[in-house]
């Protein structure tokens, strides 16, 4: 390899020498090659040597060290385009220095041709778009993880407001919640994986992130939920039974829509997608499309009689392709589920969790679990597809389980049916907490009223010889010798402190 400067004439004939340093080199097949580098000679030497680098790789066909890679990442798309047309760079490498813009039209592409549904793609490449518009991320090489970071933090919760002359707009309503701001960064590390697994770039500028979230144990908590409490759930249903309008929906209808969610644990968007038709009222099942269900499978809930009793009234009138509820939209759902909790006089503890529509999904995994379901039941009724996320993440501990548990132990002050039969004298010994207690009475007066008068006699010059010539400490009393305590009126713990008393 050999720098140069490239001399040229110009129109008036004159020989002049061009402010660019070249490059003279040979590649991997013995080819010579020339290429422009920089004005700076220290720039265009430090190129050289990376040229020189790429060049030894290919010709001991071994795989580029991470730096390699990273300057092959960074390359104007014109000399990447020349390193691939001479076989120093793979083909798709090129496509690294397209423009962001023209990357996520070809990834939502990408998305249609995975069957993802429409809504959630928009939904993904919206907000890849969108974060990458505000940190100003125009080429692969300008995506850099603390500039994410630090514009996910300023991403606000915004809802729908009409101004004075009726016209909608976006309200900032406060910062966005964790979970919101955790989606963000999925998304963006969904299309920076995808670039990867396509070829179009080597390294992932957000795996450091990644790595070190990893290595420090610290993860994004998705956002708690709150579930109601049985008593709750009642409360609300009575209350919005005859409750008036709101958002757009009398309290009846808005009866149905938390009857029907929280004996289904179906999402707002699957309910949404309900029509009419899809209720089997012969065999109470209220059935899903995969083209609406988070899993993209299709499922079928069974419901109680009597509630689709009641839903089938509600569907008098109603054409077979009608909606099978009527819902308001999806911004305002958590703000009249919310709105009706504090109408009812159902106060929600925020140790409990936030208090959303989605609840109401929670509600019934916990009802499921209050219910004795087995877990793997409940999980098939949620539709999930680890038993952990039924058992951990949706399923709450409702008032009184703790209780009803512990009612459930057995009795720790009882003793076992052979301890108290040695308690009685079977074998002729009374345990140590027996001794000296009023529950041995019954049993030695039943005794006494047949052999009181020999008793008597004989307790007395045994006790003379047993307590004064023999005390031996630390051993239990017989039967025999409480037997005479008892004749002679004496206490049992006296003598049980002083030795065993012998009938020898």
């Amino acid at each position: 390899m050999s720098l140069f400067k490239a001399k040229y004439n110009d129109k008036d004939g004159k020989t002049k020498t061009a402010k660019k340093w070249y490059i003279d080199f040979r590649d991997h097949k013995g080819r010579r090659h020339k290429i422009a580098g920089y004005t700076s000679k220290k720039m265009t030497e430090n190129l050289e040597g990376q040229i020189e680098a790429l060049v030894a790789c290919r010709a001991t066909r071994t795989e580029m060290s991470l730096d390699l890679h990273q300057w092959v990442d960074r390359l104007p798309e014109s000399m990447l385009r020349k390193f691939v047309s001479w076989g120093l760079v793979e083909g798709q490498k090129v496509h690294s220095g397209k423009p962001l813009s023209v990357q996520l039209e070809d990834w939502k592409q990408s998305l249609v041709d995975d069957g993802s549904t429409e809504r959630h793609i928009n939904q993904l490449f919206n907000r890849v778009k969108s974060i990458f518009n505000q940190t100003g991320f125009l080429f692969w090489t300008d995506i850099s993880h603390s500039k994410l970071k630090n514009e996910i933090n300023k991403i606000k919760r915004t809802v729908r407001a009409k101004d004075d002359n009726g016209n909608f707009y976006d309200k900032v309503v406060g910062p966005a919640s964790d979970s919101t701001k955790n989606s963000y960064l999925k998304a963006c590390k969904q299309f920076t994986n995808w670039m990867i697994e396509d070829g179009r770039a080597i390294t992932d500028p957000l795996k450091a992130k990644s790595d070190k979230r990893k290595r420090s144990g610290k993860k994004i908590k998705a956002e708690k939920r709150a579930a109601l409490e049985l008593e709750e759930l009642r409360a609300l249903f009575d209350y919005t039974k005859n409750a008036a309008r709101s958002y757009g929906l009398d309290g009846y209808q808005r009866y149905l829509v938390y009857l029907f969610a929280s004996e289904t644990g179906y999402r707002a968007g699957e309910i949404r997608s309900l029509r009419v038709c899809d209720f089997d009222f012969a065999n109470n099942i209220a059935r899903l499309s995969g083209d609406f269900t988070k899993n993209d499978n299709d499922a079928e809930i069974p419901l109680k009689p009597d509630t689709m009793e009641i839903i089938k009234q509600s569907f008098s009138g109603k054409m077979p392709t009608a909606p099978a509820f009527k819902l308001c939209s999806k911004s305002n759902m958590a703000r009249m589920f919310r709105k009706d909790l504090k109408a009812a006089k159902i106060e929600i503890d925020p140790d409990r969790g936030e208090v959303v529509f989605h609840s109401l999904r929670h509600t019934t995994a916990s009802l499921l679990a209050a219910s004795d379901i087995h877990p793997k039941e409940a999980q098939e009724l949620m539709r999930h597809s680890d038993i952990n996320l039924t058992m951990s993440r949706y399923t709450h501990t409702l008032r009184g389980q703790l209780a009803k548990a512990v009612s459930q132990l057995p009795d720790l002050n009882q003793k076992p049916k052979k301890e108290q039969q040695k308690a009685t004298g079977t074998d002729h010994h009374v345990s140590d907490d027996a001794v000296g207690k009023k529950i041995l009475y019954p049993y030695l007066d039943k005794n006494l009223s047949e052999h009181s008068s020999l008793l008597q006699n004989t307790a007395k010059h045994a006790l003379e010889d047993g307590v004064q010539k023999k005390p031996i400490t630390g051993q239990k009393p017989s039967l025999s010798a409480l037997t005479r305590m008892k004749v002679l009126g004496l206490e049992p713990k006296t003598y049980a402190l002083k030795g065993r008393c012998s009938t020898n």
